[in-house]
């Protein structure tokens, strides 16, 4: 996903892109998938039967994919995030 902050299906990793999983509270039906395929990203929510992305998760890995591609009601996802750009040079005198 771009820099808009919207989930995306699948990540492209490169050195210029950070990755962090969300979940959707909203779509969250609590399968539990998540957490017994990626149980180091995922946990339970606080409300019991939901399931959300955890704070101190590891580097995104293929765990992580096969989290988001199994949920049954697409509500994992991840986001990207990008260094900020460096400011424009000022002109010289």
């Amino acid at each position: 996903m771009p820099s808009d902050d919207k989930p995306r299906a699948t990540h492209a990793e490169g050195p210029e892109t950070a990755l962090r999983l969300v979940v959707d509270p909203a779509l969250c039906i609590g399968s539990g998938i998540c957490l017994a395929t990626a149980p180091r990203h995922f946990e339970s929510a606080a409300e019991g039967h939901r399931s959300r992305a955890r704070s101190d998760a590891p580097v995104v890995d293929e765990s992580a994919d096969d989290a988001v591609a199994l949920c049954p009601v697409e509500a994992i996802g991840f986001l990207t995030s990008r260094p900020p750009a460096p400011p424009p040079a000022s002109p010289g005198p």
